[in-house]
């Protein structure tokens, strides 16, 4: 008889979420809600990024958006001061923040670390841009899923986002700062290597246990 799954009591719907997603004999060890670590890069590159459904509807409706073109390009112009400010306000901060935080992630795009930070930020096919940072995992004694979260679990079917093969990651050696209890850092055998932290800080130390030791 296998063990009931390790899940904390608001992420209960994943298991039934996952279900469907299972194979033939699959068990599922733990599941949880994560997030990429504040720090992480905001947007992948545009050649990393994968295409989205809504790209399509964009161009179905290329005709109607002509018409707007002339009041766009005004407002775009407008507004431009105003976003450059706020970008180099932004860099900045996170310039500031990353002198006391340190690194939270090592690999580059080509990485599998960086595979994990680009299937995050693209999120599900049915909401525009690349820049979700919220994820649920769900570990089984086979894989690793990446699911997405929808806004009305009870209604809404989570995707699957991607997936890595047991014995394709780990808990990295190099344990998190004690100032940070939250993280836990996922390692890849390439080695490279990601900073994530349950919604809950609580959970901390389940995220780290799910993670099998390197």
């Amino acid at each position: 008889m296998h063990p009931s799954p390790v899940v904390p009591e608001q992420d209960t719907w994943l298991v039934t979420h996952s279900a469907g997603l299972l194979r033939p004999g699959e068990v599922v060890r733990g599941a949880l809600c994560v997030r990429l670590d504040p720090l992480a890069p905001d947007t992948p590159p545009e050649r990393y990024r994968r295409p989205k459904p809504e790209a399509a509807d964009g161009a179905r409706f290329a005709g109607w958006g002509k018409l707007l073109l002339p009041v766009a390009a005004v407002m775009y112009v407008v507004s431009a001061p105003a976003r450059l400010l706020e970008r180099g306000a932004h860099h900045t901060w996170r310039g500031i923040r990353r002198l006391f935080r340190g690194p939270v992630w090592d690999g580059g795009w080509d990485s599998a670390a960086g595979w994990f930070v680009i299937t995050t930020r693209a999120g599900a096919d049915d909401v525009p841009g690349h820049r979700n940072e919220q994820l649920a995992l769900v570990f089984t004694d086979q894989r690793l899923l990446l699911l997405s979260r929808p806004g009305q679990p009870e209604r809404e079917a989570a995707q699957l986002l991607g997936e890595v093969p047991a014995g394709r990651f780990a808990r990295r050696r190099t344990p998190p700062p004690a100032r940070h209890p939250r993280r836990a850092d996922i390692a890849f055998p390439d080695g490279s290597w990601l900073a994530l932290e349950p919604d809950d800080r609580r959970q901390g130390p389940l995220l780290r246990e799910l993670l099998p030791p390197a």
